[in-house]
């Protein structure tokens, strides 16, 4: 309990920073910790343990999850939703979750190595979602795929994430003052992530809140995607601690990302940014019924 409080310290002091300084800029840190940060984070949290079957598998089943999740998620908004844009918010936000900046610094809050080791590969098949099917969602088959498919070169987490699942399949092994090293790159990694989280909420200054479309988006997130995914992740007959470590990353807030995808593709990213505030505040208190 004290440690998960101690994951939204940084938050609010991210948070707070922005408020009292104006002038930190969030997007500095977020390229610190996008190019040279989450790498260390990525080969640390990969290479704690050796790869097992569950391990490999539990990213697998993660996007099974979110797939058999999005065909229930889509039914219920077309259904209750009018506008074209709010049906593609509600019915996909709610799949792409912080799996990154609150997920991987979480799960090795509750679950030790083995469990940022699961979140960190959770998080790689989440990314692979976001830049590829996600995406061709927002932009509704409009979006060019070799574009696409560009930006997922160029996050440098892929290629790391890569390399250290070759080294850790290959056998290979660092010694404890590599690990150091890696640690300490991951902890400042983890750390700026919470701040950059923190930050961005601060900055978010509107006030505009759809009753409807925030309802609907609150029960794809908090009840289709985790029912869906429970039963999804008994039928991959994962051991219980990776069961509760990957259902942990289902149960994540939207990530900022999706406010990113919303502005690109003009679907209404202020609502979408308010829907990040609000289920980052509701996760809080699931996150604490859990616990």
């Amino acid at each position: 309990m004290i440690t998960v409080i101690g994951i939204y310290v940084f938050i609010v002091l991210g948070f707070l920073s922005k408020k009292k300084f104006n002038e930190i800029d969030g997007k500095t840190l977020v390229i610190l910790s996008t190019y040279f940060l989450q790498p260390f984070l990525t080969l640390w949290g990969i290479m704690l343990v050796p790869l097992n079957f569950d391990l490999i598998i539990s990213p697998v089943a993660y996007l099974a999850a979110v797939f058999a999740s999005l065909i229930f998620t889509f039914i219920l908004t077309f259904i209750l939703l009018k506008d074209k844009k709010e049906k593609i918010i509600a019915s996909l936000t709610p799949l792409i979750g912080n799996t990154g900046n609150l997920g991987i610094p979480l799960s090795y809050a509750l679950f030790g190595d083995i469990g940022a080791s699961i979140a960190t590969m959770v998080n790689l098949a989440n990314i692979f979602f976001i830049y590829s099917f996600g995406i061709f969602f927002f932009a509704s088959g409009k979006y060019d795929f070799k574009e696409a498919f560009a930006k997922i070169l160029k996050i440098p987490v892929m290629w790391f994430g890569i390399l250290a699942l070759i080294i850790n399949i290959s056998g290979v092994t660092f010694n404890k003052d590599i690990m150091k090293i890696l640690q300490m790159g991951a902890f400042a990694s983890i750390v700026v992530q919470l701040l950059i989280f923190g930050i961005y909420v601060a900055e978010i200054k509107t006030r505009e809140v759809s009753l409807k479309l925030t309802s609907i988006t609150v029960i794809n997130k908090f009840a289709v995607f985790p029912a869906v995914g429970f039963l999804v992740l008994k039928l991959f007959g994962l051991n219980p601690l990776f069961f509760k470590a990957v259902m942990l990353e289902i149960l994540t807030p939207l990530a900022v990302t999706n406010v990113n995808l919303a502005a690109l593709f003009d679907l209404y990213p202020r609502k979408v940014a308010m829907l990040v505030i609000i289920t980052s505040l509701l996760f809080l208190g699931v996150i604490f019924f859990l616990i």
